[in-house]
């Protein structure tokens, strides 16, 4: 499938000016929660992209910028730090009064900023998780914690788990100098490095889920980096191979992202002994990510209906929900593990009515609209709820 024309210009424009930020746009930034905050919150991370020095506490700053989006003529919003009290926070504010979009209906959208100079920016909101995927996989992004910056100066020290990461990088290097590990083999890496740092990895499945889903993307950046090395230090002469190369990166990086999730979960099932298929399969040649318990329950008539479940995991959800509601015709009621970090009202409801119930890491939950977050299950509760359901 080719780029559509405004995922193109947006890369376009991020690699022009090599400069910015962008984030899934939350509950809280279109004043869906209760929080009484204005504007769109800002990472604290991304403070070089919008000011020239970093926000002290005891004081508060801002400074006014110039929006551009294409279509639309330029209008003004405001950036501002609040460091004084117990804030200590960016925030843009004046954004969505002036810009075109209905605010409520970005929840979950990729909201891009890409810095032209000190008072200019080029915005672009994505709502397509085709498009979503391609920015982020274009430019080897990872939002697990909501938002990116990219091609700033700022130096960070070198954690402990960064310098494991990078020890096993080179193990791994010095025995594939060609080829990339195989998806399953980076989950594998990824939760070992983990356990080095908390042996109690599962006590808290919501967030060792995440860690383990950003350490694995940490570790395929860096074999990535490692292989391809060769072939960004010597020019390609022609355009066909450097074309060929580049749309390689690109799918392998949206490859590995859509099956990390289902092997983490297969691992966490198996670790609580739960038992379950993976892949499943239902009616006809459906491969459902997962059935309750298993395959030959399900294809078993004889076999309670009550006591089969259906887990699908997709990384993002805004659309692609709707694939499993046909892939298991037993189940009416189906559970689907995301990390979509926020969706809209309408959205939410259209869900409920098709009995798609959603399991979110706990830290994503007020991402979402305040109304909906009872409805939503974390991944402990879902997993607690297996348990007793197959008395394990």
């Amino acid at each position: 499938m080719q780029p559509s024309e405004r995922v193109t210009k947006a890369i376009e424009a991020a690699n022009k000016f090599g400069r910015f930020y962008c984030k899934f746009v939350s509950a809280n930034d279109v004043n869906l929660t209760r929080a009484h905050q204005e504007g769109i919150y800002i990472a604290k991370s991304a403070w070089s992209i919008f000011f020239e020095e970093e926000g002290q506490k005891g004081e508060n700053k801002d400074r006014f910028v110039k929006i551009h989006m294409d279509g639309y003529s330029p209008f003004d919003s405001r950036v501002i730090y609040y460091g004084k009290g117990t804030r200590n926070e960016y925030r843009i504010t004046r954004f969505w009064t002036n810009s075109p979009w209905e605010k409520e209906e970005q929840v979950g959208n990729l909201l891009i900023f890409i810095k032209a100079d000190f008072d200019n920016y080029y915005c672009y909101m994505l709502d397509q998780e085709e498009e979503i995927e391609t920015f982020i996989s274009t430019f080897s992004l990872s939002l697990v914690k909501n938002n990116a910056v990219y091609g700033t100066d700022t130096e960070e020290s070198v954690s402990s788990i960064e310098q494991r990461i990078m020890q096993a990088v080179l193990t791994f290097g010095a025995k594939h100098t060609e080829h990339f590990p195989d998806t399953i083999v980076l989950a594998e890496m990824a939760r070992e490095i983990l356990e080095k740092f908390n042996r109690k990895v599962l006590s808290n499945p919501d967030t060792t889920l995440l860690k383990w889903i950003d350490l694995e993307y940490d570790l395929f950046r860096e074999i990535e980096r490692n292989i391809y090395q060769p072939y960004l230090t010597k020019p390609f002469n022609e355009l066909d191979p450097l074309f060929k190369f580049a749309n390689s990166a690109l799918n392998r990086r949206k490859s590995r992202a859509g099956k990390s999730l289902e092997h983490h979960i297969d691992f966490m099932l198996t670790e609580f002994e739960i038992p379950f298929s993976h892949p499943g399969r239902t009616e006809g040649k459906k491969k459902p990510d997962f059935i309750l318990p298993s395959n030959e329950a399900y294809a078993n008539l004889l076999y309670d209906e009550k006591n089969l479940t259906f887990l699908g995991a997709k990384t993002t959800c805004k659309d692609r929900w709707r694939q499993i509601l046909n892939e298991a015709n037993r189940i009416p009621e189906k559970h689907l593990l995301t990390l979509q970090q926020g969706i809209t009202k309408n959205q939410m409801e259209e869900m409920q009515e098709e009995k798609v119930i959603l399991v979110v890491p706990k830290p994503y939950h007020n991402y979402y609209p305040e109304e909906y977050q009872d409805k939503l299950l974390s991944v402990n509760t879902f997993v607690q709820y297996l348990k007793e359901k197959y008395a394990v």
